[in-house]
């Protein structure tokens, strides 16, 4: 694929992200694409932003609850896209939202190669509660080539308090998604790929190959405990509960 071409996706992606409008798939329109070419779209994407100003504050890992099994997805997460729980946001800076639970790492120290699962563990990392605000900015997509060129579709990481990973079971923590009080879905941490701190192993050696590292600070979407739910066109709170682990919430008004 012609580095022109891809560059022409990036900008009509990156203007219907900046105008919150959107754009045709790009694989409705370069049938050909590959998945690498999907992620040098995304990196055109975010060097844009970079350059406007502003910085990678993490990554989101998607498809890491999929079943069956299958290769996950990673988007980046840049600093006006992390918030605080208890945050609002405005329904016309985006298409058609969704939300979902999910674990959420911070990493304690740089990562320059690829890490197990035990390395992770031992390591001076912290584990939060969270929610991702999922938003397309393209219209008939038909999957993983589309999703990973519109960075994966993340909008929004929702954030709550953060602990040590050494303090709890990621695996065996539960997490409750409701909207307005009403109960969505619960679901538990080993639902992404049977510990998250395994999601993110698999970023490590992920973002080794692609030229990246998680940085120390960077906070890391896990992938969804719960599925995805539509946001209403009013004003409505989202919150998800993880029992003693604490909570996060989030509120959209028109």
């Amino acid at each position: 694929m012609k580095v022109d071409r891809l560059g022409e996706l990036a900008r009509g992606l990156n203007d219907a992200w900046a105008r919150s409008v959107t754009v045709p798939a790009p694989s409705t329109v370069e049938p050909s694409l590959t998945v690498d070419d999907a992620y040098d779209i995304q990196e055109l994407i975010i060097e844009a932003r970079l350059e406007a100003g502003h910085r990678r504050a993490g990554w989101k890992m998607g498809l890491t609850s999929a079943q069956p099994p299958t290769t996950p997805i990673v988007g980046t997460l840049l600093d006006d896209m992390v918030i605080a729980s208890g945050s609002d946001l405005s329904l016309a800076t985006m298409i058609a939202p969704m939300v979902e639970a999910e674990l959420v790492v911070r990493i304690g120290e740089t990562i320059d190669r690829a890490q197990t699962l035990a390395e992770l563990s031992h390591g001076p990392h912290e584990v939060g509660p969270g929610i991702e605000v999922i938003d397309y900015r393209t219209i008939d997509s038909s999957g993983v080539v589309d999703w990973i060129a519109d960075n994966s579709t993340v909008a929004y990481a929702v954030l709550g308090s953060f602990v040590p990973v050494a303090d709890v079971s990621l695996a065996e923590i539960e997490a409750a998604l409701s909207c307005g009080g009403d109960h969505l879905a619960t679901g538990r941490g080993d639902q992404v790929m049977g510990n998250p701190l395994a999601a993110v192993a698999w970023l490590s050696q992920h973002l080794s190959e692609r030229g990246h590292q998680l940085e120390r600070g960077q906070v890391i979407l896990t992938g969804s405990l719960t599925g995805h739910f539509r946001v209403p066109a009013h004003e409505v709170q989202f919150t998800a509960d993880f029992g003693g682990f604490g909570n996060v919430a989030v509120r959209f008004h028109p």
